[in-house]
């Protein structure tokens, strides 16, 4: 068993860790780190690198002006005011440090046809944070290590973390010796097990979205609890999107679900699909279709729908499918013809004939029909009709570790635990709904505090506050 000393030892190569590895390095120039990635170079980067990572922001970098209360609204005050307000105190900073090495940023609209305006976003997503950070990290000094998994949080006799255990491809274990953890390594959408476990025993029938959330397998959560490590965020619960099962794209989304009905496999409709716009709606429609629809839903549309530029809003690569009647339609999707036909009968009796606008809610909901359909209420009677596929994709789990807002892990005793830090979604601070456009931001302000904390550890090293 080989075993390495550093001052700084990360697991996770996305956006959390790899900006805790920039920042330690910046602010500890002489300072050692090594990143641990499970996979290999081409595959790092987790799900960072497969997401377009909107952020809450303004186009100068400010909070948006919902940043805040939507956040607290949506968690049902659960989520730790404090970390939300540091995260929004830091926004700004954090996008011009961003800027600053080499990652560009520019506003861009978002899947929602119903959007007000534009989010910030890095100019080439996700993945370029993950190549221009990694590739700042190693100019400065610091080590990526590939094709190893971390195992076991290695502590003290007093309880303090002082590194930590990880298996290499071989299969050969090596040990880290460090002053400070970061664990940055993801939720547990990859774990089969897990899901079953905090989901139901249906939770292994989510697949991630995008490959990357194969890799995060719950470990890092794994090992802080073994640590003594508190819990936060809510474990049933999790952000999932639409997506078309035909397609293999990453972030096949289908965002027009409003816009028609969605019906199961027995042909029926199961849910208001027009209860508000689909930025506030789709994470529980996606939820929807996995409990109440057994991951199998058709949405169902007509002409009126296809005369919008919707390009934005379907990201899938497949076309939908199309026919000219319902019942040919209902055909090639194998759903029961009759059944089809009455339930977009009883829905048409009880829409109101009129133009289709997909640009806000319009108010025009169903008479007397159950479940109800409370906007964009209209009649699907300009064939051909079209129809995509759609199930649940989960895109990150929203349990994980309490931490503070200097990132550091709260123990049971809660006091932190010495030495350990957890950034992005191995720290749970989301409860209920998820509030869009957080995720990436917040693995990227607590990296950098991560990383701060680090180096101000090298130089004070029994510190257990920061400056």
């Amino acid at each position: 068993m080989s075993t390495e000393e550093l001052d700084l030892v990360v697991v996770g190569c996305g956006a959390g860790g790899l900006a805790t590895a920039l920042q330690f390095l910046q602010s500890a120039p002489q300072g050692r780190v090594t990143v641990l990635e499970r996979t290999s170079k081409r595959e790092r980067g987790g799900n960072t690198a497969w997401t377009g990572s909107f952020f809450r922001l303004e186009e100068d970098g400010c909070p948006a002006p919902d940043f805040v209360s939507r956040m607290l609204e949506l968690s049902a005050g659960k989520t730790d005011e404090a970390i939300i307000g540091r995260l929004a105190k830091l926004a700004q900073r954090t996008i011009r440090w961003l800027n600053d090495n080499g990652v560009a940023t520019r506003s861009d609209t978002t899947y929602f046809l119903t959007s007000k305006g534009p989010r910030l976003m890095p100019v080439g997503g996700g993945a370029a944070i993950v190549e221009t950070l990694a590739g700042r990290v190693e100019e400065l000094g610091g080590t990526i290590e590939y094709h190893m998994t971390a195992q076991n949080l290695i502590q003290n006799e007093e309880g303090a973390v002082i590194g930590i255990e990880a298996t290499d491809g071989a299969g050969k274990v090596r040990r880290f010796l460090s002053t400070t953890v970061v664990l940055a390594s993801g939720g547990f959408e990859g774990s089969a097990a897990m899901l079953d476990r905090h989901l139901g025993d249906r939770g292994h029938e989510l697949s991630p979205i995008a490959p990357g959330g194969r890799s995060n397998r719950g470990e890092g959560i794994e090992m802080g609890i073994r640590a003594g490590a508190r819990t936060d965020g809510q474990f049933d619960r999790f952000h999932g999107e639409p997506v078309d099962p035909r397609s293999r794209a990453a972030e096949a989304l289908v965002m027009v679900y409003p816009y028609g009905i969605l019906v199961d496999h027995h042909a029926r409709r199961f849910v208001d699909e027009g209860s508000d716009t689909p930025d506030n709606t789709f994470e529980s429609i996606a939820y929807r279709i996995w409990r109440d629809a057994d991951q199998f839903a058709y949405l169902i549309a007509d002409q009126k729908l296809l005369r919008h530029n919707i390009a934005r809003a379907v990201l899938t690569d497949r076309e939908p499918e199309s026919a000219p009647t319902l019942e040919a339609l209902a055909r090639r999707l194998d759903l029961d013809p009759e059944v089809l036909a009455d339930t977009v009968g009883e829905y048409n009796a009880a829409a109101t004939p009129g133009p289709l606008e997909v640009t806000a809610l319009d108010g025009v909901a169903t008479r007397g029909l159950e479940p109800p359909k409370s906007n964009w209420a209209r009649p699907l009677d300009e064939p051909p009709f079209v129809a995509w596929p759609v199930t649940c994709a989960i895109t990150f789990t929203f349990g994980g570790l309490a931490t503070d807002i200097h990132a550091r892990v709260i123990g049971r005793s809660g006091e932190p635990v010495p030495g350990l830090f957890a950034v992005g979604e191995v720290a749970g601070i989301y409860h209920h709904k998820y509030p869009g456009a957080t995720s990436v931001l917040r693995a990227l302000v607590f990296g950098r505090v991560a990383g701060r904390a680090a180096a101000y550890r090298i130089s004070a090293p029994t510190a257990t506050s920061h400056p």
